[in-house]
């Protein structure tokens, strides 16, 4: 907002008080009072001539920001520099050093080029001693009044003190009695020091612990200084400097790498200035500018070979379906509930999908409980209308058995013809099936990773339904496409993923929400319980099985670690089958034991041979178990909210009142605020935009993801607007004449 008078004094007061270098500069001194002028007079001028000028404003803002905020590298006489050369030939390096650049994983210039600063140390406003703030790294200046050594148990501690007149602060060292000469020559000296200011709690005086101290005859540099990951045997000090006598040549053998319109139109840093503002930034604005143009470039690169993929698909074209939709209508009409408006748009998504020219490459997310398998099944009568079979893969053989039970049942009006292949299946009942897929007489296989095999063919494959898309990479689900000749697709998946993330997962794939759940779903109580009272919890548990309820009871681990202090499944179950719950059947289940003992234990828990499973994670895939109506999850802070959201999705599907217990020990502040975010919110796509914003997006799934945790730069939670713009941008590009770097020809995610 503009305000009627603009105080020129006080604006120079204020840039005095910023005590910046750049304001050494006379020039753009000269500027800033040209740009006060011409504001100052805007609130006097008629309403169009107002408007006119405010959006010049913008303009010179941006100017001033580019002529003076970022420093530009002069290339002109550089010459090129093979950045796939031994880092051993960098200037200050040579052999030894080459090896413990090594542990650090820099072996060649191009390594040493993507080695990006872990953070920055702003050194361009010197603070007084009053303006200091706890915790904060700074640079201040003063008089060394006095400097003397201490012994604290086994650490000798060097203290002086730092004055400038008012105030004073304790500067102190520890274990470093080699700097008391040096310390003691600059007593009665004014010197500068750069530390991080700690309040020590017993006297309440401010201290600097092992802080840098230059005299102030010498010329303090006052810039933003790069601070980099360090291995044994290199100092900062070292480090820096290979830097500082390699980047700037470096970064002039880089070759542009995005199209000039595009540079112009998102108004982004060549390469050559982005790489130099990482290391070496003039100013905060000059960093946040590379940091823009290189995390853009990550998320176009992704953009890019998800386009290629598509233009792949499309250039075989797709078989357009004729569907009447005689067998949804009736499918519908035959169930004991009403279809949401989600549910029918997405029906309605896939349809439009499955009849077009194009082959339907589609990802349906919702929420745990949305009803997507409702859609699946009308996307499958369909596909069947058509004349054409389908095959739905699932990660488990236990997801399968209930996949191929609920739709055996859901289809016994039609004459659709299922077949379940899993690892499990008999040598001869997988001949059968095979014969029967190749020469058509199997309508719709259900099952595993078994459905890839090379000696599985169908005669005309037309859909291809993946459920629980994350488990599966690219290669997997294109393996199983790649059985019919025009085959449409449809992922699903019960993990709600942000837009940012469903993007940047799923970008070769259209994506379709569940966004409403059915009416009448009753919500799993949550509820956050102290650790010293997790025998009341169990004394709850005990009443619910009483009355014919089942509990998972889930632990973080499953052997005692000495790391953590977090309980182990195994230890648990002991304990618990023994001292707590000797009257019920208590079983036990976690990510050591094979897939078919997993799934051995879950189907002896879902058919009610267990009362109590005590488990680690593996159970939160969507395994339907009617009567299970409580959860317990101990030490829930060690898990993603995603993750917690997914267990609690596993009660409360039989209808009934469902409870969820997060019983927790001593955490900290943090931990236990996400926690409270959890208990309050059941929506699984807030839960999930919460997850990526405070966990990020390398450990969203409680796993780091191919694809995502390699993004050098670009943030998904920070960078939407960039990743919209990738994806607005690839559009222009002709794919077809791309290549694409090595690694990210093949995308695997999962």
């Amino acid at each position: 907002m503009l305000k009627d008078q603009i105080d020129e004094k006080k604006i120079l007061q204020l840039h005095r008080e910023l005590d910046d270098p750049l304001l050494e500069n006379e020039d753009l001194k000269n500027k800033l009072r040209a740009f006060v002028d011409y504001v100052r007079e805007i609130p006097h001028l008629p309403e169009p001539r107002k408007r006119y000028r405010v959006g010049k404003t913008f303009e010179m803002i941006e100017k001033l920001r580019k002529w003076y905020l970022i420093e530009y590298l002069n290339c002109s006489s550089a010459e090129k520099i093979d950045l796939s050369t031994d880092v051993q030939y960098a200037r200050g390096v040579g052999p030894g050093r080459k090896k413990k650049l090594k542990k650090l994983g820099i072996e060649t210039l191009k390594d040493l080029l993507e080695f990006f600063p872990r953070d920055y140390e702003d050194r361009r406003k010197v603070l007084k001693l009053n303006e200091l703030i706890p915790g904060r790294k700074v640079t201040t200046q003063g008089k060394i009044s006095s400097v003397e050594k201490k012994k604290f148990q086994n650490m000798n501690i060097l203290v002086a003190v730092l004055s400038d007149g008012l105030m004073h602060v304790l500067l102190k060292w520890f274990n470093q009695d080699f700097l008391l000469t040096q310390l003691k020559q600059l007593v009665g000296k004014e010197v500068f020091v750069t530390g991080t200011v700690k309040l020590n709690p017993y006297t309440g005086q401010y201290e600097i612990h092992n802080a840098e101290v230059l005299p102030k005859e010498r010329e303090i540099i006052r810039r933003i200084f790069p601070i980099y990951r360090l291995t044994s045997g290199i100092s900062q000090k070292q480090m820096r400097r290979i830097f500082e006598e390699n980047i700037p040549s470096l970064c002039c053998s880089l070759e542009e790498t995005l199209p000039e319109r595009i540079i112009k139109k998102r108004n982004l840093l060549s390469i050559k200035d982005a790489y130099y503002g990482m290391h070496f930034p003039k100013t905060l604005h000059h960093l946040e500018k590379a940091r823009e143009r290189l995390a853009y470039e990550e998320l176009f690169t992704l953009q890019l070979a998800f386009q290629k993929v598509r233009r792949e698909r499309e250039k075989h074209g797709g078989i357009p379906k004729k569907i009447e939709g005689r067998l949804a209508e009736e499918f519908i009409k035959s169930l004991p509930f009403q279809l949401t408006g989600a549910q029918k748009r997405a029906h309605e998504e896939i349809r439009k999908d499955m009849i077009s020219e194009k082959p339907m490459n589609r990802l349906l997310q919702g929420d745990v409980g949305s009803g997507k398998t409702v859609v699946a099944q009308l996307a499958i009568l369909d596909n069947y209308e058509a004349g054409f079979q389908a095959a739905f893969m699932v990660p488990t053989s236990i997801l399968a058995i209930q996949h191929y039970r609920r739709t055996m049942e859901s289809f016994s009006r039609f004459d659709i013809r299922v077949a379940l292949l899993i690892g499990a299946t008999s040598p001869s009942e997988k001949e059968k099936i095979k014969s029967g897929l190749k020469n058509g007489q199997i309508d719709l296989v259900i099952g595993t990773h078994a459905l890839i095999q090379e000696d599985v063919h169908f005669k005309n494959l037309g859909l291809v339904i993946i459920d629980e898309q994350h488990r599966f990479g690219v290669r997997q689900r294109e393996a199983l496409m790649n059985k019919g000749r025009m085959v449409d697709t449809l992922v699903m998946s019960a993990t709600p993923i942000p837009r940012s993330m469903a993007l940047a997962f799923y970008g070769d794939l259209d994506v379709t929400v569940i966004d409403e759940m059915p009416p009448g779903r009753k919500e799993v109580q949550t509820i956050l319980v102290s650790m010293d009272r997790v025998n009341e919890v169990y004394e709850f548990v005990r009443q619910e099985v009483m009355k014919g309820g089942q509990a998972f009871i889930v632990y973080p681990l499953i052997e005692e670690s000495d790391k953590l202090s977090a309980k182990s499944a195994v230890e648990m179950y002991e304990y618990l089958s023994r001292e707590v719950f000797p009257e019920f059947r208590v079983g036990l289940m976690h990510g050591k034991l094979s897939q078919e003992e997993k799934d051995r234990v879950m189907m002896e828990f879902a058919e009610g041979r267990y009362d109590i499973l005590v488990s680690t994670t593996v159970i939160e895939v969507g395994i339907d178990v009617p009567r299970a109506n409580v959860m317990v999850i101990e030490n829930p802070e060690r898990f993603g909210l995603a993750q917690l959201h997914q267990l609690r999705g596993r009660v409360g599907r039989g209808g009934q009142e469902a409870y969820c217990f997060l019983v927790v020990g001593d955490v900290g502040e943090e931990a236990m605020e996400r926690l409270r975010f959890f208990t309050l919110n059941t929506d699984g796509f807030k839960i999930a935009e919460y997850d990526l914003k405070t966990r990020g997006p390398g450990e969203f799934f409680g796993l780091k993801q191919h694809g995502m945790s390699g993004f050098k730069v670009a943030n998904l939670y920070k960078d939407l607007k960039l990743l919209e713009w990738a994806r607005e941008d690839v559009r222009e590009i002709d794919v077809d004449k791309i290549d694409l770097p090595e690694e990210i020809k093949l995308i695997e995610v999962g």
